[in-house]
């Protein structure tokens, strides 16, 4: 709360004065309310008289659009203005606008905006074909209205409208007439309307221009308003108020609402501007009035209440805190209250009883104070006592003389800045007392071990508790701690313990455990430091003797003379058996004991200790392996730190031809065999230092000179310090396994015939270069080599030479590349180059990967001699780099292997890199292909038919042509999949499918006379002619569809015509003498030759469409038609044109012989519905 607030609010009288402040707000409030409302219904009540103005105000102005409208649908109605081109129109409306003079001018434009027709005299041709009002009188064909402008031949400012003219019994539209209205004109009908005062009148069109004002303005007409909210209401096209400032700074209402529509917008627009200036004044007059009013009599009434509240309240208030002030001193004495209020008078009379009833308990409480104090210096223990918070409130003499803190310093202070406690074995401080007895609400003991830090530094073993005080609520209100003086028997007691544990530390350290016996030699004690020596429980040794608890291993007679000797009594050592675990495991234990006698001499039984000697009976028994082992199959060597040779065994001897004699007493160099450098024995000494050992393959010189290869293992043996001793070496001759192993490499990472890494190898090697690129930040490049026309020459030489020449070109590429790079064989005629650490920079990597390439190109360019044979070989390369290890190996291979097939696609010989939209294109036809292969399963092939016609566009035939109604994909493009389904085959059953789908059809044309003389022509793919069964094919169509030969026409191509003649010329034979027809389609585009046109049975020749489009473009094409019907009338074949589109080209291909035409001049390929259609329409028009 702020200060200035806590002033005003912290005494009665001020907040009484408060109160009235508050209990008459609400009337403030509701008073300011009021007058805000009235001022809101003034406004509220000028915005209704403002729209209602404004309604008739538009009403009025409606009218006068509507007459306009009126006037210009009766103008257009009239025969004079349905020709505007001619001079009476013109003359006409010059005596329309003589006789109204509500208008400045009137014009009938013609459709195409040139006004020709004018009331008034034009300077100039004009044009208003690009004004909005007429394009909308125009195309709407309705009444238009036009935004501000300058009338062209009346000079004046104005707004155009317009209605379009349409003579009786015609839809044409000839022209619009139109209306010139003058804003100032239009203005002075605003001042007929009678305004309220103030007001302005305005009418704006639809840019927000104003086209007319009242009172008259020049300057604002045909100006926008600068008005933000205004221009966005004209937006909605709808009635509204606005509230806004004129540039003078008076405050304005302003309505509005749509006054044209034209179109669905809005063209013009009625508004009215009323001040309000006036209202708002009177308005705040009036609430300010009422306001005043309120605020006088509220201070009346705060003046009053004061008065009231000082007499009657604050001035006996002011005698009870005299009174008060006297009690506080102790003399106080009662005295009547003089008040008139009964409330006060009592409170009077209730604090004279208080003061009484107090002064009598603080006499009895410093009488229990005194009682208190000699009890608590009575006692011998030390006493602190606390309140809740750990504050000391009282302490006794003893308690003062421990701490060394005096009573009167030590009150007030916290608990533990006087009562300084730590635990006596570890020193940490002890938890508060205090904290510790409030948290549990009980008695508490501190420590069992607690020291006292005296003032002085004196430090007392204390035994301590702490227990809650509670008041008579049973609330805790403090803490008293009692504690006693024990530091003489906690010295004697820590010096017991200090013995006990100076003989517990030379048991443990001499014996795992400590045991007696008594006289009868059973067990009474057994203690040790860690219970798992113990085997069991200590428990299950008691009462027993030694031989009944032991297990195998000692024999009866061993057990009879332990025992003769302890009826001796005399002492034994280290007797030696075995004994069970908890888990049952065998054990060796060794004892030692002396017998036990009191200060009579009589024998009372035996103590003693025991060992588990396990550990050692099984290092023991290692020795005798390790004994054996040593003269194993394998080589052994020992040698001191120095290397010396100590020891060797016989398959050492056998291995190196050294024995014992010749190896003993000389260094292990004795086998160095100058194979190894001294980076090698570097790394062998580095893993013995750090890890003990070392295992390897190593060159060793035998005696007889021979230098074979031993796998070696070499163990450091160290004493208890950590250093080493000896070298225990052990090795095997694995010379023919090393030879055997390297061979098998060979031939698992290597080509037989090239010896080139092969594909496993040159895989790892790209890994590895992944890796090295990460690292190093440098791109590498992998390029796929592949011979070009390799199996010709294998099938011309055979594959011995084919073996020659690619170990010649192996040769070649390891000559290219630079030591570091990697040439490799993937299998047949194709090579994989992987060159690393190229420039970190794409480009220049790209640069160095195509040097390369080129260098490499150029030398398997080189003749090879093969044998007898001079040959020469070309490759295509495909190239990619990599950078890091953001794609994988595979990828990285596919897309070398795809780059060199765009080489081979590009003409072989060729160096292509890869390109992402190769591999987009490989994925793009894989799943092309995997749809094609259910295609036609799925029944998604269908066939459209395009008429050929003759001349007088006469039906003579139509084409079937294939297309794939996809379910994704949607109509797939003949020219998308028709080379997919050659090159994978599929083109096979879906050309046969072709055939029967067409040779049905035929048959369903043979029943109808108006089709039963068309011919269908089919295309037919080279793979499917060149089938050895396609002329069986053929004939099993016919026989099942019943198709008439005749009427089937089958479309070859010129490449398939050129391949193998007198294959193509016998089976065309052939299937002539079935009756069938042939066209050689695309006439023009090939290789074609009289040599071999003469000799095909052809029935027609197709021009392409290529041809035909460029009649009338390209003049040399044109010729190229003209000769290819000269040819075919010269042959006697028909000869028709495909793609004809324009009248011109089928009046040329007419004038120079073409009869017979094909294209979207005639009809679209449609599918058969559309077809049959268009022939039923046909033959019902002839």
């Amino acid at each position: 709360m702020p200060s200035w607030l806590v002033g005003t609010w912290s005494t009665l009288s001020a907040r009484i004065r408060w109160l009235v402040l508050v209990a008459t707000l609400p009337a403030v409030l509701l008073a300011v309310y009021q007058a805000r409302s009235h001022r809101m219904d003034a406004i509220a009540a000028a915005e209704n008289q403002a729209l209602g103005t404004l309604r008739a105000v538009a009403a009025s102005q409606q009218r006068l659009i509507q007459n306009t409208r009126d006037f210009l649908q009766k103008l257009a109605a009239m025969p004079s203005v349905h020709r505007p081109a001619e001079p009476e129109c013109g003359r006409y409306l010059a005596e329309v606008l003589s006789l109204n003079a509500s208008y400045v001018n009137i014009g009938v434009p013609q459709a195409s905006g040139d006004l020709l027709c004018n009331a008034r005299p034009l300077k100039a041709p004009v044009n208003v074909a690009n004004r909005p009002y007429f394009q909308h009188a125009i195309t709407a064909r309705e009444f238009s209205v036009g935004a501000f402008q300058i009338d062209r031949a009346a000079q004046v400012a104005s707004v155009n409208f317009a209605v379009p003219v349409i003579p009786p019994g015609s839809q044409e539209v000839v022209g619009a007439a139109v209306a010139v209205v003058s804003l100032e004109w239009w203005s002075l009908r605003l001042a007929d309307l009678g305004l309220p005062p103030g007001a302005v009148a305005r009418v704006t069109d639809a840019d927000g221009r104003v086209v007319a004002r009242f009172p008259p303005d020049g300057a604002e007409l045909g100006t926008q308003l600068a008005d933000a909210d205004f221009s966005a209401a004209l937006q909605r096209s709808a009635e509204g108020v606005l509230q806004r400032s004129n540039a003078a700074g008076s405050h304005q209402l302003m309505v509005f609402q749509p006054l044209i529509e034209s179109g669905g917008k809005t063209v013009a627009t009625m508004s009215l501007a009323v001040p309000l200036d006036q209202l708002y004044a009177t308005a705040n007059r009036n609430m300010w009035t009422e306001v005043a009013f309120l605020l006088t009599g509220l201070a009346l009434s705060f003046l009053l209440a004061q008065q009231g509240v000082r007499r009657g309240v604050m001035k006996p208030l002011r005698r009870l805190l005299d009174a008060t002030d006297e009690l506080a001193l102790g003399r106080y004495a009662p005295q009547p209250l003089a008040t008139g209020l009964a409330e006060l008078t009592e409170l009077g009379q209730r604090f004279d009883r208080m003061a009484l009833t107090r002064q009598s308990a603080e006499a009895q409480l410093r009488q229990s104070e005194e009682n208190l104090s000699i009890t608590l210096h009575s006692i011998g223990d030390g006493v602190v006592a606390t309140d809740a918070q750990g504050h000391i409130t009282r302490m006794n003499a003893v308690a003062e003389r421990l701490t060394g803190w005096p009573l009167p310093e030590a009150l007030g202070e916290p608990l533990t800045d006087v009562f300084r406690i730590v635990n006596a074995s570890t020193r940490e401080p002890v938890v508060d007392p205090v904290r510790m007895v409030v948290a549990k609400g009980e008695v508490v003991g501190l420590s069992n071990h607690t020291t006292l830090l005296a003032r002085d530094g004196a430090e007392y073993q204390i035994a301590d508790s702490a227990a809650p005080i509670r008041n008579a609520q049973g609330q805790i209100v403090g803490v008293v701690l009692v504690f006693s003086d024990v530091t003489e028997a906690y010295r004697v007691r820590k010096q017991l313990e200090d013995n006990e544990a100076r003989f517990r530390t030379l048991t443990i350290l001499s014996s795992d455990w400590y045991w007696e016996q008594d006289a009868q030699f059973r067990l009474t004690h057994v203690d040790g430091s860690d219970k798992d020596r113990l085997l069991q429980e200590a428990a299950a040794y008691m009462g027993k003797t030694r031989w009944e608890l032991a297990g195998p291993g000692v024999s009866e007679a061993r057990w009879q003379e332990h025992r003769e000797l302890l009826e001796r009594h005399q002492e034994f050592r280290d007797f030696e058996f075995q004994r069970k675990d908890r888990s049952g495991l065998l054990h060796w234990l060794s004892v030692s004991g002396t017998p036990i006698f009191d200060v009579n001499g009589t024998f009372c039984g035996y103590r003693g200790v025991g060992k588990d000697i396990t550990a050692r009976k099984r290092d023991e028994n290692e020795l005798r392996i390790a004994a054996i082992a040593f003269e194993s199959q394998e080589g052994m060597i020992v040698t001191d730190r120095e290397t010396v040779i100590l020891r060797t065994n016989r398959a050492f001897t056998k291995i190196t031809g050294y024995s014992a004699e010749d190896a003993v007493g000389k260094r292990s160099s004795l086998l160095a065999s100058g194979h190894h450098d001294k980076a090698f024995f570097d790394a062998m000494w580095g893993s013995l230092s750090d890890t003990g050992e070392w295992k390897g393959e190593i060159w060793n010189r035998c005696k007889s000179g021979a230098v074979n290869l031993h796998f070696m293992g070499i163990t450091a043996v160290t004493d208890d310090g950590g250093e080493v001793t000896h070298y225990v070496g052990t090795l095997s001759d694995i010379t023919q396994r090393a030879q055997a192993a390297r061979e098998i490499e060979h031939l698992a990472f290597y080509d037989p015939l090239t010896h080139l890494p092969n594909r496993r190898l040159m895989l790892d090697r790209l890994q590895q270069a992944f890796a090295t690129s990460a690292r190093t930040g440098l791109h590498g490049a992998l390029l796929c080599l592949d011979l070009d026309h390799f199996k010709t020459l294998n099938d011309t030489l055979g594959h011995d030479m084919g073996d020659v020449l690619l170990q010649q070109v192996a040769q070649r590429l390891a000559g290219c590349v630079r030591e570091g790079d990697t040439v490799a064989r993937l299998g047949g005629d194709e090579f994989l180059v992987l060159l690393e650490d190229l420039d970190a920079l794409a480009t220049d990597a790209a640069e160095q990967a195509q040097n390369v390439s080129e260098k490499i190109l150029a030398a398997l360019n080189q003749p090879y001699q093969l044998a007898l044979h001079h040959v020469h070989s070309t490759t295509s390369v495909g190239t990619v780099l990599f950078s890091g290890q953001s794609q994988t190996v595979e990828d990285v291979v596919k897309h070398a292997d795809l780059a060199m097939y765009a080489a081979k696609t590009a003409g072989r010989n060729a160096i292509r890199f890869f390109d992402p939209m190769m591999q987009a294109a490989v994925s793009a036809r894989a799943a092309l292909e995997n749809d094609l292969r259910t295609a036609l399963a799925a029944g998604q092939f269908l066939l459209h038919y395009q008429i050929q016609v003759g001349c007088g566009v006469r039906p003579v035939g139509a084409e079937a042509l294939i297309r794939w109604q996809h379910p994704e994909r949607g109509m797939v493009p003949p020219y998308e999949f028709i080379p997919l389904a050659e090159e994978t085959g599929l083109i096979l059953p879906i050309g046969l499918w072709v055939l029967q789908t067409a040779c049905a059809q035929l048959r369903r044309w043979q029943g109808n006379p108006a089709t039963e003389q068309l011919q269908l022509s089919v295309n037919v793919s080279a793979r499917q002619f060149r089938q050895p069964d396609f002329m069986e094919q053929i004939r099993t169509v016919l026989l099942q569809t019943g198709a008439r030969p005749d009427r089937l026409k089958l479309e070859l191509t010129e490449s398939l015509a050129l391949d193998n003649v007198d294959d193509t010329i016998a089976k065309m034979n052939a299937l002539r003498a079935l009756g069938l027809r042939f066209s050689l389609d695309d006439f023009g585009t090939g290789q074609s030759s009289l040599s071999y046109l003469t000799r095909l049975p052809l029935d027609q020749l197709k021009i392409d469409q290529s041809f035909v489009r460029n009649i009338g473009i390209q003049h040399t094409d044109a010729l190229i038609v003209q000769t290819i019907i000269g040819m075919a009338q010269s042959l006697g074949i028909d000869v028709i044109a495909e793609g004809v589109e324009t009248d011109a080209q089928r009046a040329f291909l007419e004038k120079h012989g073409c009869t017979l035409f094909q294209g979207y001049l005639f009809s679209r390929p449609v599918p058969i519905g559309v077809l049959e259609q268009y022939l039923q329409a046909r033959a019902a028009s002839v």
